[in-house]
This record gives C-alpha cells, structure tokens and sequence, in this order.
C-alpha cells in the first residue's frame, strides 16, 4: 500500500490514505459528474440573446453579476465582457443557489442568472420566443432577470476532455459494471455529451440537485461499491456519501 501511495503521488494522485486505496480497489461503480469532471470545464460564451437588444448593458449586469462566482461558466462570462470592453456593473450580497444559479443585489432590485429552476424561483417566465429557440440548443442555457423580469439568456459551450471517452472505455474492461453520470443540466447538454463518451441513454442523469447526486450515490451503494468523480465544490455532498470520492484538483478543490 505504502509503495502503491507513493506511486499515486508522483502521478499527482492524492490518497487520503490506504483505506481509501484499498476500497477503491472493490469499486464496481463509478458515477461522474460532467462539468469540469468528464468535460473540460473551459466554457465559452457561444450566443447573447438580450430581449431588449441592449447587448452591453446586458453583459454588464451579467458580468457584476458574475464577478464573485466560482462556477466554471462564470470566467467565459466576465472574459466576454473584457473582450467587447465592457465594465461591469457593481452587485452586492451575492449568493450561490445549488444547481440552480446566482442572485445579487443592485440598489432595491435582485439580479439572478441560473437555469429554469432559478428563473421559476424568480417568478420569471421563459416562455419567450428567442428564449425557446436557446432551450432548444445542445448547450448549456443561463438565463438572466432582474427581480420577475427575465432579461435574456446566454449559451455556453463546453467540450469533452479528450481523455475522458478512453477512460471510461478502461474502466468498463477493468471489470467495471456500472458507470453513470449525473449533471445539474439539461438531459438536451447531458445526452449530447453523454453520447460522445459513448454512455447510453439510461446511464445519463440529468437535472438534478446536489441532494438527488446523494440519493442515487446511496442507492448505488446499497448494491455495490461506488466512486463519485467531482469537482470537490458543488459535489461535495455526493463525494462523502460515496465509498470513494474522487475530486478532480485541477477543476475544484
């Protein structure tokens, strides 16, 4: 075990310890996060759909909005504002919402960005044509409001690791009988990724919370032996409820 650790680590792999590296070896189950985990977590805004046509007075609530967030999409939203030389405008209070977005304070009014969970939230409708159109889209969607009013929405654009279909191929040949992945996305993105990592559609599961990764972490366990991948952030949950967790350092922590 000693000898295996101190292989591990000079391949940058960090054990907490051996007992960690012992289970690991009676996994039969491997569940993955997708965002900066099987894909490369080096988003890029791809669309900018803003209902009143202001496109920079857009981007600058989004991006103050953004400036305080730790999420991967965050850094191809502030870097679109720099590019179009764009500043920001100031937020305050700002505040993560698991699996759902961002909400800040500009003067009396609440700014938000997320997914269709936080816009319901809201009480903001993205029952909008030009919305509609982006819900249709293979990539991720965030829309953006200020208090009910929805005020656009951008796409991102993030790509598989190139490493990531091979990997998953050698875990199936090492006698791995079970590999899922689970995303707070869309099952449009999910399904779309999933099917260049060569996952079937059943092993794909979308739109979830933190709480429900821990949910099926748990009914995982109570069959096998289960490792959850994930950025150590947002998973943080499903990581201790697996019988390995897995952090990816170089997206999380």
């Amino acid at each position: 075990i000693l000898s295996a650790l101190s292989a591990a680590a000079r391949g940058g792999v960090l054990f907490k310890g051996g007992a960690a590296l012992e289970t690991l070896a009676a996994v039969d189950t491997f569940a993955f996060d997708k965002t900066g985990t099987l894909t490369t977590g080096k988003v890029s805004l791809d669309k900018v759909v803003a209902l009143d046509g202001d496109e920079s007075g857009f981007l600058s609530l989004l991006a103050g909005l953004e400036a305080q967030s730790e999420h991967h999409s965050a850094v191809a939203m502030r870097q679109e504002a720099v590019t179009r030389g764009i500043a920001p405008i100031a937020v305050a209070d700002v505040a993560t919402r698991p699996s759902a977005g961002i909400v800040g304070i500009d003067g009396n009014d609440r700014l938000w960005a997320g997914n269709p969970r936080l816009a319901a939230q809201m009480g903001g409708s993205i029952d909008h044509p030009a919305l509609l159109a982006l819900a249709a889209d293979t990539q991720t969607v965030i829309y953006v409001g200020r208090n009910a009013s929805v005020l656009g929405a951008v796409t991102i654009a993030d790509r598989t690791r190139a490493t990531s279909a091979p990997a998953l191929a050698a875990l199936r040949r090492s006698g791995v009988e079970t590999i899922v992945m689970m995303t707070g996305d869309r099952r449009p993105v999910a399904l779309r990724i999933g099917e260049e990592l060569g996952l079937k559609p059943e092993e794909i599961h979308a739109d979830m919370l933190p709480e429900d990764k821990v949910k099926m972490v748990g009914e995982l366990a109570a069959v096998g032996k289960v490792a959850f991948v994930g950025d150590g952030v947002n998973d943080a949950a499903a990581l201790a409820r697996a019988d390995v967790g897995i952090a990816m350092g170089a997206a999380g922590s």
